[in-house]
This record gives C-alpha cells, sequence and structure tokens, in this order.
C-alpha cells in the first residue's frame, strides 16, 4: 500500500507539488532579464555586486533548510509551508517598494528563507503520501514540472519588463505566490500523521553523522562544489548574454534554450542510472565536464573572445552533464544515513548550499568583459568535484 493519507487526488498534487518546488527557481530566473536594469537604477558603482539578487537567494536557503525541515515534523507540512510562503511573501514587498540595493538584498535573503519550506517541506509531503515505486513515479512527474520553470521563467520576466519596471516581477511574482498559498491551503490536507519533536541536538547529532560518515561527505562536498558552478552562471548569465554578447531581448530566449539541455540529460538519467549506477555516471559526467572545459581554454587560450555560438555550444553541453551529477550526488550522499534520512537531508541540503554559495561568490569576482573566466570555474570545480567521488579512505589493516 504506497498511499499514506486519506485524500488522494494525485493529478492535482502533482501539480501543486511542481509549482511549490518551482518558487525559487522562478525567484531567481524571472529576475534574470532585469538586473541589467536594476544595477543601473540602483547606481551600482561595482556592476558585480547585482550577483548578490542571485546570491542572496541562496543565502536565505541555507537557513531555512535547517528551521523549515525540523518545523515540518514537529508543526505539520501545511502550516510549515505556509508560513515559509508568508515569509517569502513579505520578502517580495520588501524587493518590490524598496529603492536601496542593502534593502533588496534582503528582501532575496528573506524570500530563500521562506522559499525553503516549498521545496524541502514539499519532498517530505510527498513521501509522506506515497511509497516505492509510486513516490518515484510521482517525483518524476514533479521534477518534470520543475525542470521545465528555468527554461519558461525568462521569457516571463521579460514579457513582465515590456509592460513595466523591474518591481513589477516582485508584483508578478508575489501573486503567483499568493495564488498557489489559497490554493495549497483549501486544497491540500496534511499529509503528516505522527508529529514528533525536533531539537537542537537532533540536527546536531545528524550533522556530526554526515561529517563523520565518508561517503556522505564526500559527496555532499562535491554536489556544493559542482553546483557552486552553477551559482556562478546563474549570476553572471545576464551580464555574459546581455553586456558581452549584446543579445538584447533575444536573452531570455537563448538562457531557456540552453536550459533545455537539463531536460534531456534527466530523461537519459533515468534511463541509465539503474544499468550503470550513479557513482559511475557522476564520474563520466565529470570527466567530460572536464575535458570540455580543458579544450575550450587552450582553444582560446591566447585570450580571444568566445563567439556567441560557440559559448552556446559549450553551456549547452555543461548543463547537461550538471543535470546527469546533481541528483544522483545527493542521492548517494543520503545512502548511508538511514534512520535519520528526513533530518540529515535537510542538513545535507544546507552544507551543499552553503558550499555552492561559498563557491559562487568566489568565482564570480573574477568574471569580466569575457565568458573565458566562467569555462576556467567550470573546469576547476569539474576537477575538485571528480577528486572528491574518487578518493575513498582507505581500509586500515591490523
Amino acid at each position: 500500500m504506497s498511499v499514506v493519507t486519506e485524500y488522494a487526488r494525485p493529478r492535482e498534487f502533482i501539480a501543486l507539488a511542481a509549482f511549490l518546488m518551482a518558487t525559487i527557481a522562478l525567484a531567481i530566473d524571472m529576475m534574470l532579464p532585469a538586473m541589467g536594469q536594476m544595477a543601473i537604477d540602483l547606481e551600482l558603482s561595482e556592476p558585480a555586486r547585482i550577483s548578490w539578487v542571485i546570491l542572496g537567494i541562496f543565502a536565505g536557503l541555507i537557513f531555512g533548510q535547517l528551521v523549515f525541515g525540523p518545523l515540518s515534523d514537529a508543526i505539520g507540512r501545511r502550516g510549515a509551508i505556509q508560513i515559509g510562503i508568508v515569509i517569502f511573501l513579505i520578502g517580495t514587498g520588501v524587493c518590490a517598494l524598496t529603492e536601496s540595493f542593502e534593502v533588496l538584498i534582503v528582501g532575496r535573503v528573506l524570500q530563500g528563507f521562506g522559499g525553503a519550506a516549498t521545496r524541502i517541506v514539499t519532498q517530505a509531503m510527498v513521501r509522506d503520501r506515497f511509497a516505492g515505486r509510486e513516490m518515484a513515479r510521482v517525483m518524476s512527474f514533479v521534477m518534470t514540472i520543475f525542470i521545465l520553470v528555468p527554461i519558461f521563467a525568462p521569457m516571463i520576466g521579460q514579457v513582465v519588463l515590456w509592460f513595466g519596471n523591474w518591481q513589477m516581477l516582485f508584483v508578478t511574482l508575489g501573486g503567483f505566490l499568493a495564488i498557489i498559498l489559497g490554493w495549497f491551503s483549501l486544497r491540500q490536507p496534511e499529509t503528516l500523521t505522527h508529529r514528533r519533536t525536533i531539537t537542537v541536538s537532533h540536527l546536531s547529532e545528524a550533522l556530526q553523522t554526515v561529517l563523520t560518515n565518508e561517503q556522505s561527505l564526500r559527496f555532499t562536498l562535491a554536489a556544493g562544489v559542482s553546483f557552486g558552478g552553477l551559482v556562478s552562471y546563474l549570476s553572471s548569465a545576464q551580464h555574459i548574454f546581455q553586456d558581452i554578447y549584446q543579445t538584447g531581448e533575444w536573452f531570455p530566449v537563448l538562457l531557456g534554450a540552453t536550459a533545455a539541455s537539463i531536460v534531456i540529460s534527466s530523461l537519459v538519467n533515468a534511463n541509465y542510472v539503474r544499468r550503470f549506477g550513479m557513482e559511475t555516471i557522476c564520474r563520466i559526467a565529470f570527466s567530460i565536464q572536464i575535458l570540455w572545459s580543458a579544450f575550450y581554454l587552450i582553444l582560446y587560450v591566447n585570450g580571444d573572445p568566445i563567439s556567441l555560438i560557440a559559448w552556446l555550444v559549450y553551456i549547452a553541453l555543461i548543463l547537461f552533464l550538471m543535470g546527469l551529477t546533481f541528483a544522483n550526488l545527493q542521492s548517494v550522499a543520503l545512502e548511508p544515513m538511514g534512520a535519520i534520512a528526513g533530518t540529515a537531508s535537510t542538513v545535507i541540503g544546507s552544507l551543499m548550499t552553503a558550499i555552492s554559495l561559498s563557491v559562487g561568490i568566489v568565482f564570480s569576482q573574477f568574471m569580466g568583459n569575457s565568458a573565458n573566466p566562467l569555462i576556467l570555474t567550470f573546469f576547476m570545480t569539474g576537477l575538485i568535484a571528480l577528486l572528491l567521488i574518487r578518493l575513498k579512505a582507505k581500509p586500515s589493516h591490523p
């Protein structure tokens, strides 16, 4: 028996779960076409600072995941998600009304903090309602819709900008989340059957378990470093496409077209992961990422700028390879956690986000008037991630 609640509206539940999990992706990708105008309106003397419009979301996510995972075990999934969405809406209102860059970033951190509930608690809600193959089937539908968001969100953002300023993006985003909150509150029953109190000691124990388990630690670090390359890319995408390549309103279309490769890689991974295994796929993907990036670095070693077509070819394959690794790395990291998998997933998610944010901040500082530094970023993050997943402790001998 896979269904664990009295109510089972699979199609509506899948749609609702997908929209909830897409909240963070929508909050990031809708803003990308407007970042150049934000920098001008907010009078930023250092253009690199605008990357915090993206990095701020991830900063909020780090702490939000640690709070809302345990909170949902204590008060229930409905209450945790509702609180998270309200905090997200408050942050959205701050972003829409402010004329200060610093206050804007505070609003983005609040969005990330509240949005953590829609991400991590929704996954727990799926686990509550379904089990086994039925859970895997539901999650595949949810993730398919979720992955489509980065393709269409920049285009939605561009359409909004045709009719208003960048503040209207936050108004639109807030309206969407208000509708989702109403839908969720009216139609989604509580899925948690047994509530339990999670203390700080539980989180501390889970953190210690993750840090002392060689496999979990290696793959958590690898996932964080690898995803840090993607964070660096997202925070500099507007600068690359609109400032360096002067794509104008074609930016969201080109960004979405390259992101489509992630959808393809997810389908490929689903078909081949049983045959080859998660670790093997990760090793192959990172090896190709390193070789592909090295080829481009050698090709442009003299400092010549990369053409737009060459850049699109490069980044499309990189995103395809990242689509193969990210879910697999998390799954391998969680494998040894056993009975504390729920709390451990919260800790692992926060650690990964913290690492990826740190990596993204470091590498985003090197962006100039060329996309070349980002190629070096993907080369280095791929190399470090590959070394981490291949670095196994040697068995001790008496």
